[in-house]
């Protein structure tokens, strides 16, 4: 059995307040379901290549951020909402999800609302957090996939570092898709 050393271990410190330029991403509160529901979750162009489904009513979406907001009771949860720092509107969700601490591996993933598509801020918040993910938890490695029809976002990956690894089947057993082709990316320790 392999010992790590302190210094070593992961340090999970769950969804703290970050900063960049244009945002600020936050904890969900319950408050921002409105937001979420009106920017992304009701938005079938949203879903489109995403694992999650299209929320029928606002109630879907509040059910989905209560379970985020008592999420945040564990450090090993990384869920932010993205909030304008001029508007103050939630205008997106970055996620970390399949976290393996021996392997010091995660998984990222994210989404913009349409009407802010195109504006860079996938890139930003992107950016920030594999920094958030490397440098303070202290992973090795950030991976992240898109579904092969969404260019803009293996751009987005490209943008920040990601190196782009292979095409693998994707099964989901929510969203509009259930086998979706997949490009994966990789961001290793030292890239940034």
């Amino acid at each position: 059995m392999l010992l790590l050393n302190k210094k070593d271990k992961m340090k999970h410190i769950g969804t703290v307040t970050l900063d960049t330029e244009r945002f600020i991403l936050r904890q969900f509160r319950l408050g921002d379901v409105h937001e979420v529901y009106e920017n992304w979750s009701s938005d079938y162009e949203a879903a489109k290549y995403n694992a999650w489904s299209v929320h029928e009513n606002e109630k879907v979406t509040e059910s989905y951020v209560t379970e985020w907001v008592e999420s945040y009771k564990s450090k090993k949860s990384y869920h932010w909402a993205v909030v304008d720092k001029v508007t103050e509107e939630v205008v997106g969700s970055i996620s970390v999800s399949n976290i393996k601490n021996r392997k010091r591996y995660c998984e990222v993933g994210y989404t913009v609302a349409k009407k802010r598509w195109n504006e860079g801020i996938a890139t930003e918040i992107l950016k920030e957090v594999l920094s958030f993910l490397i440098n303070e938890v202290g992973f090795d490695t950030v991976c992240a996939l898109h579904d092969i029809r969404n260019i803009a976002s293996g751009k987005v990956m490209e943008k920040v570092g990601m190196i782009y690894v292979k095409n693998k089947i994707c099964f989901f057993l929510s969203g509009m898709n259930l086998f979706m082709n997949c490009r994966v990316y990789e961001y290793r320790r030292g890239a940034l």
